[in-house]
């Protein structure tokens, strides 16, 4: 699989006139390597390719990597051990991930290889694995069913009194029981007035009868990310909960229907805004419609009303409308979906009806 990755990655690298590209992100690691330790670059060029990590890593690394020469280097900085290692050749134009590599780490590659050309390529590895690979979208599937799995036991004990703190704890228990690696995130619980907030942390506050209580939360398997958000009542829901929960189901099962590849993700965005917007709600609806999932929670592509680029076959996206009144509470729905020849397919398969507890 990593030979497949490096082919695509090279063929990029030359349509953008890189001689070599410099990763140090470390999903991005992940994608290119197979490694999923915590320190460590790879340095890409157009006929060979190098891993570079510590001797922490030296047995892990030499069962993940393939297709690359690792080399495990002692008391030297991962950076300066390149450089002592000749692959990088003079005068070589370099991209590097302007979006993760911080000032420092700059100003030291910089200062280490002077005689180079550094070229931002932001986003240009996450663009390459937003398109997924069967074996991926495998394990975007598993992920969705423990965490549809993981809402159906959750159901049982979502009751008055639990704390949204408790709540969080149980859910992480039953997804981890359930086969996932961890969390995909830090899960959102919000009850009541907290459902004004769309990243609430959950706090010691009770659950109360008749309140709207959001759940956002997911699933990680293999590396991959399970991002789901039910929105449910804890006794009757009265008119106005009914209302707007509604309002939010019908902008998600639009912008669901408008999904294809060709598309782009402004206009999906448009379709659940518009929507909202008509109903008089448009203030409450201020994020992105959804983004993309990958080995990073949010990945690319975008469903925003900034993004003008197309969806493409075979990316993943969560589509998660929401409206938040101060105040009062909030309602969010997201699923995950696949983005297929002739429009997508949802992996998310937990009921959307407004369940009252």
């Amino acid at each position: 699989m990593n030979s497949i990755r490096l082919k695509r990655l090279r063929e990029v690298m030359k349509i953008n006139n890189l001689d070599a590209m410099f990763i140090s992100f470390s999903s991005n690691l992940r994608y290119i390597s197979g490694y999923s330790g915590s320190n460590g670059i790879c340095y890409i060029t157009l006929d060979d390719a190098w891993f570079f990590t510590d001797f922490r890593y030296k047995t892990q690394s030499a069962a993940e990597v393939n297709n690359m020469n690792i080399e495990v280097p002692v008391g030297k900085d991962l950076t300066q051990a390149m450089k002592e290692k000749g692959c990088v050749k003079s005068g070589a134009v370099i991209g590097f991930e302007g979006d993760h590599l911080s000032f420092e780490q700059y100003d030291k590659i910089r200062s280490l290889f002077p005689d180079n050309k550094f070229i931002n390529k932001a986003l240009l590895m996450e663009e390459i694995a937003s398109v997924k690979e069967e074996v991926e979208i495998e394990y975007f599937r598993e992920a969705a069913r423990i965490t549809d799995a993981a809402f159906k036991e959750l159901i049982k004990e979502i009751k008055p009194g639990i704390s949204e703190k408790m709540l969080d704890a149980k859910l992480s228990y039953i997804m981890k029981s359930l086969g996932a690696d961890k969390d995909s995130f830090d899960t959102i619980i919000a009850s009541g007035v907290n459902g004004s907030r769309p990243h609430h942390s959950p706090t010691e506050k009770p659950l109360e009868k008749g309140e709207l209580v959001t759940i956002d939360f997911g699933a990680m398997y293999k590396g991959y990310h399970g991002d789901v958000t039910r929105t449910v009542c804890l006794g009757k829901a009265d008119a106005k909960q009914r209302e707007i929960y509604d309002i939010v189901l019908q902008a998600q099962l639009k912008a669901l229907d408008g999904i294809r590849p060709g598309v782009t993700g402004k206009a999906v965005d448009a379709i659940a805004r518009d929507y909202i917007s008509s109903k008089g709600y448009g203030d409450y609806f201020g994020h992105g419609l959804g983004h993309g999932l990958s080995l990073e929670i949010h990945a690319e592509p975008r469903l925003s009303p900034t993004y003008e680029k197309e969806l493409l076959l075979n990316q993943v996206v969560t589509v998660e409308p929401g409206i938040y009144i101060p105040g009062w509470s909030g309602v969010r729905i997201e699923d995950d979906v696949i983005i297929t020849k002739t429009g997508h397919e949802n992996l998310t398969k937990a009921t959307k009806e407004l369940l009252e507890l």
